[in-house]
């Protein structure tokens, strides 16, 4: 009997361990497979071209630190009529360009802005535009994409590529999203930028991250969010919790920005564009825009023509104190 007894808790207890087995296994291959389709997300194809919106341009390629980069651009131009499909270069050269540096799943197209609209109003404006793909995104090369550090370097050599190109004496760089913390760190340490636009940005990636885990997984289960917690470094090749605006906004010597966010943003909320704010004004030139009722990369589209006039005065501004100086 007791022997029976024996070879029944020797079952039982193997049968419970392969069980144990099994679900950490499978803990495991979901916790990577998670981490995997977040660094490796599917590239978005445009669904229009500035020909699209009457405008000249022309495509571009540069060798950056993880393959070649791709994108657009377009000079200032205006329509030679209101509602005209047809564009005619400005008569005086323009001094002034703009970089983009799109979100994460995003592309040249800019299409969390509403697309190239938002483009042709900047070139109608006076400004040249520069918009591409990062790596990982759209047509340029890899599939990878991760804003960290090497997203930084990208970033900066698109800057160095239209500071050459444009020849202009003020830049300024717009982050959307994700790629706020790119462009936060081109223009701490690119001399060429004068100017920086946050659209929804957050401050530190890690609490950001893995405080909204539920936003960005379908498994929101504790010990699956440890283990992407413990496993993403690995399998990303990024350190989480080096990733943050708050040390390049501090490194800004003097360059005005502007955060704007979407008081209802649902992932990255407001608080933390509140607090960048306060940092960049120590040493710089700082404005905040809360978009009321604005949801997470909707301030543009909840309003295009107040957040055009925002932004259009914020440049003027920005551009107008470069050149007193």
């Amino acid at each position: 009997m007791k022997r029976s007894l024996s070879k029944i808790i020797k079952w039982i207890s193997l049968i419970l361990t392969g069980i144990l087995v099994l679900l950490l296994l499978l803990d495991l291959a979901l916790a990577v497979g998670s981490i995997y389709s977040w660094t490796h997300p599917e590239k978005k194809q445009w669904e229009s071209t500035p020909a699209d919106y009457g405008l000249d341009y022309y495509a571009f390629e540069i060798e950056a630190e993880n393959g070649v980069l791709r994108g657009w651009k377009i000079a200032a131009q205006t329509p030679i009529a209101p509602d005209a499909e047809e564009w005619v270069y400005t008569t005086e050269y323009s001094d002034k360009t703009i970089v983009f540096a799109p979100n994460y799943d995003s592309n040249r197209e800019l299409q969390d802005m509403g697309g190239i609209d938002y483009v042709a109003e900047l070139c109608a404006a006076g400004y040249n535009v520069i918009t591409f793909d990062w790596t990982g995104s759209g047509f340029s090369d890899g599939s990878k994409n991760v804003f960290t550090l090497d997203k930084a370097e990208e970033l900066k050599a698109v800057v160095s590529f239209a500071a050459q190109e444009t020849k202009a004496s003020f830049i300024a760089v717009q982050g959307v999203g994700f790629g706020c913390y790119p462009a936060a760190v081109a223009a701490a340490e690119c001399d060429e930028v004068d100017a920086l636009l946050l659209d929804s940005c957050y401050e530190d990636f890690e609490t950001m991250f893995f405080g909204g885990f539920e936003h960005w997984s379908a498994l929101n289960i504790p010990p699956i969010k440890e283990t992407v917690r413990l496993l993403f470094p690995v399998v990303s090749g990024i350190k989480t919790d080096e990733i943050t605006l708050a040390d390049s906004i501090n490194r800004l010597n003097g360059k005005d920005v502007f955060f704007i966010q979407g008081e209802a943003d649902e992932l990255f909320g407001s608080a933390d564009a509140q607090h960048l704010k306060t940092l960049a004004a120590v040493d710089n030139e700082a404005k905040l825009w809360l978009v009321s009722d604005a949801l997470h990369l909707r301030t543009r589209t909840y309003d295009t023509e107040t957040y055009f006039s925002k932004v259009s005065d914020f440049l003027t501004e920005a551009y107008d104190a470069d050149h007193a100086a």
